[in-house]
C-alpha cells in the first residue's frame, strides 16, 4: 500500500506527510526508501516517540546523508575511503596509483574507482588513464558525465562491451553510433533507467527501418522514430516479443483499450508499464489499485492525484501496524 512512496517524481509534500506520519510503522517504511532531505529526516526523527526506533532512525540518516557527501562523481563510483581522501594530484601519482589497480573478472559487476570519479572534471588525466591496459581504469574512466572527444573516441572502441556500456549510460558526449550499438543488446539497468535509449545523443531519425527487424531490442526502436505512429505502437502491442510490447506499453500513444490488455499481459514488465501509463482508463485505474496484484505498480502512474496518496497512507497504516500472525496458525 506504500509502494508509492518509492516514485520518483512523488511530490515533497506527500513524504513530508510520511515522514511526520503517526504511524510508526509508516515512518519506519519511509526510512527504508530513504530519499529524504535532511528536513525530512529531522521531520522523521521528531515525529518518532519511541528511544529505539528514534535510534535506530537517527543512525539511519547519519550514514545515509554521510554516504551523500563521501561519494564522489556520481553514480556507477564508488565512495571514498574517508572524507578527507584525496586524489592523486600529477601525472605521476595517477601513474602509481593505476598501477596498483588490480586486475578484475571481466564477467564480474564494477563501481568505478572512486579516486578516478573525484578526477573525472580533468581531461588530462581522463586522457592518461583511458589507454590504461587495466580494465578497471578504463571502466572508471567511461563513467565520467562528460570526456573529451578524443577521450570519447577511443573508449567507443575499447574491446570491452562494459567500458562501451558505461560510456553509453554515463558520458553525455557518448556518439550515436555506440548509443545505437549498445542498444542492441542492451536494455536498461534500474542505476541508469532508460539508457541508451534517452541519451541525448540518441539517432532516433531513421529508427523505422528496425521496424520488422529480428531482433526484437532494434524492432522496439522503432516507436522513437519521430516518423512513428500510434498505429505502429498498436502493432508493437501485438509483437511475440515481451521486449517489444513493453515499449508499446509505456508508450504515451497507446489506445486505452491496448493499454488495458497490456496490464494484465504475461510479462511483469509489460503490466508494470501499461499500470503506471496515463493512458489507462480511470475505472481501469481504480481496478488496478484496489487489487492487491497489481497496486504496487498502479500507484505510480503519474495520474493518481495526490490526494489519493495521502489517502492511501492513511489507509495503509493500520495495516502496517497490525499484529502479524505466524506462518501455518
Amino acid at each position: 500500500m506504500t509502494d508509492f512512496l518509492q516514485r520518483e517524481d512523488l511530490p515533497d509534500g506527500v513524504m513530508d506527510t510520511a515522514a511526520g506520519h503517526r504511524s510508526r510503522s509508516v515512518r519506519a517504511r519511509t526510512a527504508e526508501i530513504g530519499r529524504l532531505s535532511p528536513a525530512q529526516w529531522e521531520r522523521l526523527v521528531a515525529a518518532s516517540p519511541e528511544p529505539d526506533l528514534r535510534r535506530q532512525l537517527t543512525e539511519l540518516a547519519a550514514e545515509q546523508l554521510t554516504a551523500r557527501r563521501l561519494r564522489r562523481g556520481g553514480r556507477g563510483v564508488g565512495r571514498a575511503p574517508h572524507p578527507d581522501a584525496a586524489p592523486p594530484a600529477t601525472p605521476a601519482e595517477i601513474a602509481a596509483m593505476a598501477c596498483e589497480v588490480p586486475d578484475i573478472d571481466p564477467h564480474g559487476s564494477t563501481t568505478a574507482l572512486w579516486w578516478i570519479g573525484a578526477l573525472h572534471a580533468n581531461a588530462e588525466a581522463m586522457r592518461q588513464l583511458a589507454s590504461s591496459p587495466k580494465l578497471l581504469v578504463r571502466r572508471s574512466v567511461a563513467r565520467a558525465p562528460r570526456l573529451p572527444a578524443d577521450v570519447v573516441e577511443l573508449l567507443a572502441r575499447d574491446e570491452d562491451r562494459v567500458v562501451r556500456l558505461f560510456l553509453a549510460e554515463s558520458c553525455e558526449d557518448a556518439p550515436p553510433g555506440l548509443l545505437l550499438e549498445v542498444a542492441g543488446w542492451w536494455d536498461a539497468s534500474y542505476s541508469f533507467p532508460g539508457r541508451p535509449r534517452n541519451h541525448p545523443n540518441f539517432p532516433r531519425q531513421g529508427l523505422l527501418r528496425f521496424a520488422a527487424d529480428p531482433n526484437p531490442r532494434l524492432r522496439a526502436l522503432a516507436l522513437d522514430d519521430p516518423a512513428s505512429t500510434a498505429a505502429l505502437v498498436e502493432q508493437a502491442a501485438d509483437d511475440p516479443h515481451e521486449i517489444v510490447r513493453r515499449s508499446a506499453a509505456e508508450d504515451p500513444r497507446l489506445a486505452p483499450g491496448a493499454a488495458v490488455r497490456l496490464a494484465t499481459d504475461p510479462d511483469r514488465g509489460v503490466r508494470w508499464r501499461a499500470a503506471s501509463n496515463p493512458a489507462i482508463p480511470p475505472d481501469d485505474l481504480v481496478a488496478l489499485l484496489l487489487d492487491p496484484r497489481s497496486a504496487e505498480i498502479a500507484v505510480r502512474n503519474p495520474v493518481v492525484p495526490v490526494p489519493v496518496m495521502h489517502r492511501m497512507v492513511e489507509v495503509a497504516a493500520p495495516w502496517l501496524d497490525a499484529p502479524r500472525r505466524p506462518p501455518g496458525r
